[in-house]
């Protein structure tokens, strides 16, 4: 279409190495690229855009998503399992037996991956790392599905050494199985070869092993070779569980940043998710080492999604630690929904919770990771900001409502007062996704619907794939009753 001018909004742009406050600026993009920044503007546009009253932003960058309708963790709030340690996704992932699927593997594939495209957009997520994920076909459907969402996708399908599985009698075990983990990695290689950068560049590779917990270190060693070869992040759950951190240093005698800085597993373009326990966290009573200063000097990143962790009852600790060594600090939205403003809001109070400090934590801080940090943590500086030369992914968003009121810092209303509701338009690469708050790309009543199916199939399968034969009812009460 030429280039598009967006006239008198509040821009948040980007120059000397961080985001400024431009008032009623203009901003021109081209293709897919930001061509003109500035106060005025005075050469040629075939298209404009009032945006007045309207709050212009960089599309906001997520680390670490489960892309599907999260038919296990919708059940999680409130009740699951205690023998898990607080973790959410072990109350649903394990298999049922040893070969047997998890209960959640019932949900439609297609319909279940839709819907979370769908609500990344409306959440104004222009870049995400998927992780897991689509149908069990090599992840071509998955690939698929994610160049017809029109967002940039990190994503390759997932290797591991090892399952969880629940015994008949609902005890949780491991099975290890390196081959398998290799075969599992050799054919991921293979998925990235084949398919990264389609999509006219926006189905972007990652090396993916799905858990530190359940991997071995061969395991990892072989991934991160095929990562740095291939000159592509690399990425893992890392540190969720508070058993990881245990284990390690019962078996190899150090903790888990130490191992995996001894084995050559961080660096640039590492993206650890969640790194919750780490030494000097309260849970681990380890007090030996730094472990944020060797994530700090290593240039290895943390992708933060407070949300899932809070409703399980732990935290961080805490984020304005990890900023203080030089931890490179992304967000990810781990779990439903992709509400990443609502990730920055809960994350910043969290911090402040922790410390005892209002100083901390602040709006600045989570609104850098999600934009800044999360372009840092894949190796880029053309997303996550408004400059010339940057992807031409922006956001409008209403400023001017009851919501919001009166704005004197935009960025402090933007994380403590917005709502994903107020996004009006969403660009990634060039291409509208969403304008006037409509989706371009999908029958958004079609998109809930196929995600209501796919939740529905999980119940209705539930006594049948689950390791109790239960009535979903009885494993996951509902907290109200019914009349």
């Amino acid at each position: 279409m030429g280039r598009t001018r967006i006239d008198g909004g509040t821009i948040i742009a980007y120059r000397d190495g961080a985001h400024h406050l431009l008032r009623d600026g203009v901003l021109v993009y081209e293709g897919n690229r930001i061509v003109h920044l500035g106060a005025t503007y005075e050469g040629p546009a075939e298209r404009s855009i009032d945006a007045r009253g309207k709050l212009v932003l960089p599309g906001f960058v997520s680390t670490h998503a489960h892309v599907n309708v999260h038919e296990g963790s919708r059940l999680l709030t409130d009740v699951g399992r205690r023998d898990v340690m607080r973790s959410g996704f072990l109350n649903y992932t394990p298999n049922n037996g040893v070969a047997g699927p998890p209960y959640v593997a019932a949900a439609n594939a297609v319909d279940s991956t839709r819907f979370g495209f769908a609500q990344l957009i409306r959440n104004g997520i222009t870049t995400v790392m998927a992780f897991g994920g689509g149908a069990p076909d090599d992840g071509r459907t998955f690939a698929s599905l994610a160049g017809e969402s029109g967002i940039r996708v990190y994503y390759a399908p997932q290797a591991n050494s090892a399952v969880n599985w629940f015994t008949p009698e609902g005890q949780m075990r491991e099975h290890w199985d390196e081959a398998r983990g290799i075969a599992e990695l050799e054919a991921q290689e293979q998925f990235l070869e084949a398919h990264h950068n389609a999509h006219g560049g926006r189905l972007q590779g990652i090396v993916v092993v799905r858990n530190y917990a359940l991997a071995t270190v061969d395991l990892m060693r072989r991934g991160k070779a095929i990562a740095d070869r291939m000159e592509l992040p690399f990425t893992t759950h890392f540190c969720e569980q508070l058993f990881e951190f245990h284990r390690t240093v019962r078996d190899h005698g150090i903790t888990p940043v130490q191992l995996m800085e001894r084995e050559g597993l961080l660096g640039p373009k590492v993206i650890l998710a969640h790194a919750l326990y780490l030494a000097g966290h309260s849970y681990t009573t380890w007090t030996y080492s730094d472990d944020l200063e060797i994530l700090g000097r290593t240039g290895a990143a943390v992708s933060h999604s407070p949300v899932v962790m809070l409703r399980r009852g732990h935290a961080l600790e805490g984020f304005d630690k990890y900023l203080a060594q030089g931890v490179t600090m992304s967000m990810g939205t781990d779990v439903m929904p992709h509400d990443i403003i609502g990730e920055m809001r809960a994350g910043a109070m969290a911090c402040k919770l922790i410390a005892r400090n209002h100083e901390v934590g602040t709006s600045m801080d989570f609104y850098n990771a999600a934009t800044l940090g999360g372009a840092k943590a894949f190796g880029r500086e053309d997303i996550g900001r408004l400059a010339v030369g940057a992807k031409a992914d922006i956001l409008l968003m209403d400023f001017d409502n009851l919501q919001i009121g009166p704005v004197y810092d935009p960025i402090r209303s933007l994380v403590h007062l917005a709502s994903p509701d107020l996004i009006e338009t969403v660009i990634c690469d060039g291409v509208t996704l969403m304008a006037d708050g409509v989706l371009c790309g999908y029958d958004e009543r079609a998109v809930v619907e196929g995600g209501k199916r796919s939740f529905q199939r999980v119940l209705d399968r539930f006594p049948q794939m689950h390791w109790s034969q239960r009535p979903v009812e009885e494993e996951y009460p509902l907290g109200i009753a019914p009349w």
